[in-house]
Order: structure tokens, then C-alpha cells, then sequence
């Protein structure tokens, strides 16, 4: 009787009495637990892939239309305030680049499919991506490109001889790695002169210009001055800036964030009902022994903290299979659409907390049968 000292010592034995049935318990919790972290991953996935482009672009400061919202919007900007931004203090290089849709076909099925095209100066590093540096030089062959080794595969073979893009011939000359997105399966990066001849923008408009300092420049400031400077059809924006405001956009302007939020909370309320079911059974099926209990001289506290520690150790016996198992499904889901699927520590940290919670809620809700347990139920 040693162990009723203590009142996590008895809720171990309780759950450990009968294996199969904490089995079911820990897995019926662990599953909303996946349900609510593969939420959780998806919404992860739809933020990193948004700005992992804009991520990647060579710039302390980045110049674009006033109304271009999100960044993956395709809205252009004068060629001359490319120069005008070179004017204000503190700027010693400013870059064109330009983003475009285009349809890639795959020889294969002889299917179409939209395709990102990415336009720089292949004389200028407009990018951070691992490799793209020594390839720069091919671009500047006619009709040549630098495919997104992370495209869907629904584009076939990516170093076809030649691709079609358009009405189009292209040479890919070389790979990188970057992810597709909620828009497109992949991305095309290709010179100045290619990008025009393949999506017919007009010459005197760029995408946005890539802004960059001296080396003890503040950005804010200088972003500052530029929006004083430049015409107001055009904002400026630190990288840091710029990257934020899109985050929040697509957490709090697009209805795919919000879907997602409801179903981590899909789940969660998911998780309430299956621990509260868990436990219910579990005082019901010790009721005998929760009243032999009483009858000695234990009060309901003590019980009613026994049951709590039981919701306790089931949600932490169910959070690691449920990583475990979520992290699995996400970096399959990754492989298969070329997202940049995974669970951050935030991402774990937090659903610990709502699974402790969630469990501990549904202890409460389980304790009325305690609080009005009398010994003489025992008969």
C-alpha cells in the first residue's frame, strides 16, 4: 500500500493495470494529437513556401507597386525607378528582377502546366540559392534556363533537350533547389532577354528592383528615404519588412489559413471528447476502488489529483508516437508535392501545451463522479 502515498504512484498502476487498454487510451489521444499537429504542418507549409522565394533574393531593400499584395502578385514597376532609387544616399546597387507565369509541357503526357518564370541579369547576383552563382554564366546564351530541381513531377523529365515553355524552346542548362507553392509546381530562372522573349512583358517595366547598401546603412532608414524619393506608385521595403508583412497576409487575409486554424482547433475539440471518454471509463470502471479509498479516510482531493495525473501521463505518452508519426506523414506529403513540409519546435512546444491542457480539461469534466463517490457505493 506503499504507492498510495503518493498519488502519481497510483495513477501508474491504475493505467499500467491493463496494457492493451492504456494502448488504446494513448492512441485514441495521439491521434487527435496528429490531427492537430499535421494542421499545424500544413499551415507551416503554406507560410515557409509563400516567402521562401522572397527569402532567397539578394537585397537589403526591395522596391515594388504600392498594390502589389502578396509578393507572388505579379504587378510591375517603371524601369526608371531602378535609377532613381540608385540617387538616394546610402544605396550602392539596385537590380532588376522579374517573375512571369508561362505553361512548361511535359513531353511525356504532351500536357501543359503553369510554371514560374524568374528573369534577372545574369551579370548581377539576384539570388541566394546554393549553385545558382556558377550557373549565371550560361544564362546569358539565347533561350537557355535553370530549372527548380524540386518541381513537381507532374513536369516530367527537368533536363529535357530541349524544354517547351510557351511556344517556346528552352536549353536547361543546370538545376537548383528552391520548392514549389500554393500557385505553382515549380520555377524557371532565365536572363533578361529570355524572360521577355518568353512571356512578352513590355521592356520598359520590371517586376521590382533589388536594392543594395553600404555596408553601415541602416535599411529602415534608407527604406525611408526611398519612399520620400520615389513616386508614390511604388513602396519600399526592407527584406525583413517585407517578408513580415507577407506572413501576416497570408495568416490573416486568405481563407486557406483560416481553414487550417479551424482544424487544429477541429482537433483539439476532437481530443476533449476522446480524453474525456477515456477517463470517464477509466473512473467509472475504478469506481470500487476510488470508494474503498474514501472509506479509509482519503479525501476527494486527493483522488480528484490522482485522475488528473492519469489525464497528465496519457497526453505525455501520446505527444512523442504522435510526432513521431506526424513528422513521417509531413515529409512524405513534402516528397510527393515538393512543399517545404516539417514541424517547427513552436509547432511542438505548442501542441504539448494544448495537449496537456486539453487532457487536464477533460480530467475536470470527468470529476464530477468523484466529487459525489460515497463509500457505501462500494456496495
Amino acid at each position: 500500500m506503499g504507492y498510495l502515498r503518493l498519488p502519481v504512484q497510483l495513477a501508474l498502476r491504475l493505467l499500467t493495470h491493463e496494457k492493451r487498454r492504456l494502448a488504446a487510451c494513448v492512441g485514441g489521444i495521439g491521434f487527435a494529437l496528429v490531427l492537430m499537429l499535421l494542421q499545424m504542418g500544413f499551415r507551416d507549409a503554406l507560410l515557409n513556401s509563400a516567402v521562401q522565394l522572397l527569402r532567397q533574393l539578394d537585397a537589403d531593400v526591395i522596391v515594388i507597386d504600392k498594390e502589389k499584395r502578396p509578393f507572388l502578385a505579379r504587378k510591375s514597376i517603371p524601369r526608371e525607378r531602378l535609377y532613381q532609387a540608385l540617387s538616394v544616399p546610402g544605396v550602392v546597387e539596385a537590380n532588376p528582377a522579374w517573375t512571369g507565369l508561362q505553361r512548361w509541357r511535359n513531353h511525356a503526357s504532351n500536357t501543359l502546366h503553369p510554371i514560374r518564370i524568374m528573369g534577372m541579369d545574369p551579370d548581377k547576383r539576384t539570388f541566394l540559392l546554393e549553385g545558382l552563382d556558377g550557373l549565371r554564366e550560361k544564362l546569358k546564351q539565347p533561350s537557355t534556363g535553370i530549372v527548380d530541381q524540386r518541381s513537381r513531377s507532374s513536369y516530367g523529365e527537368l533536363n529535357p533537350d530541349p524544354a517547351q515553355i510557351g511556344h517556346d524552346l528552352v536549353e536547361i542548362v543546370g538545376g537548383v533547389e528552391l520548392g514549389t507553392d500554393f500557385e505553382v509546381d515549380g520555377t524557371l530562372f532565365v536572363s533578361e532577354e529570355t524572360y521577355y522573349r518568353l512571356t512578352g512583358a513590355q521592356r520598359s517595366h520590371i517586376e521590382m528592383a533589388l536594392v543594395k547598401l553600404e555596408p553601415n546603412a541602416d535599411p529602415d532608414a534608407v527604406s525611408l528615404a526611398l519612399n520620400r524619393t520615389l513616386p508614390t506608385d511604388v513602396r519600399a521595403f526592407t527584406k525583413e519588412a517585407l517578408i513580415e508583412r507577407d506572413l501576416n497576409y497570408w495568416k490573416t487575409g486568405t481563407p486557406i489559413s483560416i481553414i487550417l486554424l479551424i482544424g487544429v482547433s477541429l482537433g483539439m475539440l476532437v481530443g476533449i471528447i476522446i480524453c474525456y471518454q477515456v477517463l470517464y471509463t477509466e473512473v467509472l470502471d475504478h469506481l470500487p476502488e476510488f470508494a474503498t479509498l474514501k472509506a479509509m479516510g482519503y479525501r476527494s482531493r486527493y483522488l480528484e489529483t490522482v485522475v488528473l495525473l492519469e489525464a497528465i501521463i496519457l497526453s505525455a505518452l501520446a505527444v512523442v508516437p504522435a510526432i513521431a508519426i506526424s513528422m513521417g506523414l509531413l515529409a512524405l506529403l513534402g516528397w510527393m508535392s515538393g512543399l517545404s513540409t516539417g514541424l517547427s519546435p513552436a509547432d511542438m512546444a505548442t501542441v504539448l501545451c494544448l495537449s496537456l491542457g486539453m487532457s487536464c480539461f477533460s480530467a475536470i469534466l470527468a470529476l464530477g463522479k468523484i466529487r459525489r463517490l460515497e463509500p457505501a457505493e462500494l456496495f
